[in-house]
């Protein structure tokens, strides 16, 4: 499955002075794989991976000190291999190693001709911790697939040039086309391990099983995070955050069983582990964007993995006779969310004005190209749109607004309509 995450890595690998490249996500979101991808066309097969969770001796070669001269040479010794400026290095899981997360400074000033990736989870609760080598390596982050790459990977290509031109002229047969396997989307979501199995057998049930596993799998790490957070905590905040997307945040309703100090540690390790991403309010007055207030939404780290949390059934989402509800409201809001994240939007931010008991909110605002957008997530071209012509009234300098809704195109003075699925295009056009 290609992952548009590649493109990114191999202009890193091309790059004439590279620093050693630092690889963040959550849990599960293929950046193993992608960088063994790499690893296999772009260095021809030459490439050392050095697991420190499934071979954890290894931090021992790092525990003497960071001579990477040494370092190198232990490593072609313990893994019988030779590495030299055509082999690619891989650091998995380097949290478990934080000597090694030290050491890529000293890869950078002393051996800058190897190339060197590291990459891992959890991996912002270590950097806390430690020297962090600033300016002598490169972050990159990683997320679940978006609607494009899932497209990719379930063999529907042919759609890609309406994602990338929300503008183009669709019939109805292929927008239906569209809207059923964004529908398969919203149910799969980007986990990788779970568009894996849609494409072999493309049962929704075989896929939940695995969005219930992920899930699993995250709860367990729970524990790791003690004493920061009591792990009964954190399944509340994240159960309840799941059915609230799309509403502004009060922290006390995340929780009956604890006070807020607690519920908002947890909501920032949640949030630091990559489960949640917070949406938090800004001004629009100027750029760059300022925060102002305490307002702030959430999303989920993906959609498929949010309508599992939330149990969604099958049949409510394929079965629904307004099939337009689906393209609005806390799933539509995620969707796009997220397709804006994975398109570099980070941090996402959404308007909210301040004034006491006033409830005019617009879902997201962007900057593109030196210019700040507005975006709405609606049903339809109906509605009066009330927060967005407020937004645009007090704020002369926005001079468009963005709306996406199912099956809304053109333009309605300063407001442009377009498709929801086309809404990973509003960052990479």
């Amino acid at each position: 499955m290609f992952r548009n995450a590649t493109y990114q890595l191999e202009k890193w690998a091309v790059k004439p002075r590279r620093k050693p490249l630092i690889i963040n996500g959550a849990r599960q979101i293929g950046k193993s794989w992608t960088v063994r991808q790499l690893g296999k066309t772009k260095f021809r097969g030459n490439y050392v991976e050095v697991n420190f969770e499934k071979t954890p001796q290894l931090a021992e070669v790092f525990a003497q000190d960071l001579d990477v001269s040494r370092i190198l040479n232990e490593l072609e010794m313990l893994l019988n291999i030779s590495i030299d400026k055509n082999t690619l290095l891989f650091f998995d899981e380097i949290q478990q190693c934080p000597k090694a997360i030290v050491s890529l400074r000293y890869f950078y000033e002393d051996m800058p001709h190897i190339p060197v990736i590291a990459a891992g989870s959890l991996l912002e609760f270590q950097l806390k911790e430690i020297a962090f080598p600033v300016g002598r390596v490169e972050l990159m982050d990683m997320f679940p697939m978006n609607f494009e790459e899932f497209l990719r990977a379930t063999r529907n290509e042919a759609l890609l040039p309406f994602l990338c031109d929300p503008g183009k002229t669709v019939s109805p047969l292929v927008e239906q086309k569209i809207y059923t396997e964004l529908l398969n989307y919203f149910w799969v979501g980007g986990m990788p391990a779970c568009v894996y199995e849609f494409t072999q057998n493309r049962s929704h049930r075989d896929v939940r099983k695995i969005q219930q596993d992920l899930l699993y799998t995250f709860q367990q790490d729970f524990s790791s995070y003690n004493p920061m957070v009591n792990k009964d905590c954190l399944l509340d905040i994240l159960g309840n955050v799941s059915l609230n997307i799309g509403s502004q945040i009060i922290y006390t309703r995340l929780s009956n069983r604890f006070t807020s100090p607690t519920i908002k540690k947890g909501f920032e390790v949640l949030s630091t582990a990559k489960l949640l991403y917070k949406v938090s309010n800004v001004s629009v007055q100027a750029l760059p964007f300022s925060v102002t207030g305490k307002q702030f939404k959430a999303l989920f780290l993906d959609i498929g993995l949010l309508l599992c949390m939330s149990n969604v059934a099958w049949e409510n989402l394929f079965h629904n006779k307004d099939t337009n509800s689906n393209f609005t409201g806390s799933w539509a809001e995620q969707f796009v969310g997220q397709q804006l994240i994975c398109g570099g939007c980070k941090p996402l931010y959404f308007w909210a004005r301040t004034q006491k008991n006033s409830s005019a909110e617009v879902d997201y605002v962007i900057e593109k190209n030196g210019e700040i957008i507005p975006i709405e997530v609606k049903s339809g071209r109906s509605g009066k749109l009330r927060s967005m012509h407020l937004l645009l009234k007090e704020n002369s300098h926005v001079k468009q607004g963005m709306v996406l809704a199912k099956v809304a195109m053109g333009n309605d003075g300063p407001l442009q309509f377009r498709p929801i699925y086309g809404a990973g295009s509003l960052v990479s056009e």
